[in-house]
């Protein structure tokens, strides 16, 4: 009789045990759905770099600029120009945008953009309005159409002529659509 409730009592046990590993396992794919980008956000982060420029142990500006021919060359593509999405944050706080700071944003080889656009936060879309600084100014940049050499080295160098200035290296290969696919 004994020996017939502890084997009730060791398969009872094994199937509890059971359960908590499967439902352990299940939670933790959903953590690491949380931890690990979606392919689009991957492509997101691909395509972003961040700049700053420091002068008398200040951070004037910082600036994240965001490729948005490399995240998405389907829907922004290279032959309208090479387009960022720009979010800047500035410690001289003033109703001036970046530019009218005495600030610069060009190509490496000196080119100024065609045109600046300053958005709106609430004009903001998907990965652009998660990701921005709330206290940023945005602006959407673009450039003329670039060759495919000076697409593959693509470097922006934001500049002022107290702070200096820094590069925004984006020649890289992105993504492509087909690796894109299934996340």
């Amino acid at each position: 009789m004994s020996l017939n409730y502890s084997m009730q009592f060791l398969k009872v046990g094994i199937l509890s045990l059971s359960l908590v590993i499967l439902s352990g396992c299940a939670k933790m794919e959903s953590f690491k759905s949380r931890l690990i980008p979606s392919k689009p956000e991957e492509s997101y982060i691909q395509a972003t770099r961040k700049s700053e420029l420091v002068f008398d142990e200040i951070t004037r500006i910082v600036l994240i600029a965001v490729h948005l021919n490399a995240y998405d060359e389907e829907r922004y593509p290279h032959e309208n120009g090479e387009l960022f999405f720009v979010d800047v944050y500035q410690s001289e706080q003033n109703s001036l945008g970046f530019l009218e700071n005495g600030y610069r944003l060009t190509l490496s080889n000196g080119e100024l953009p065609e045109k600046f656009t300053r958005l709106e936060k609430e004009y903001l879309e998907n990965f652009m309005e998660d990701n921005a600084m709330r206290w940023g100014e945005y602006y959407l940049v673009r450039f003329k159409p670039q060759n495919k050499r000076i697409q593959d080295s693509l470097t922006l160098v934001l500049s002022h002529p107290k702070f200096g200035e820094n590069s925004l290296k984006f020649g890289f290969k992105g993504l492509s659509r087909e690796e894109l696919k299934g996340k």
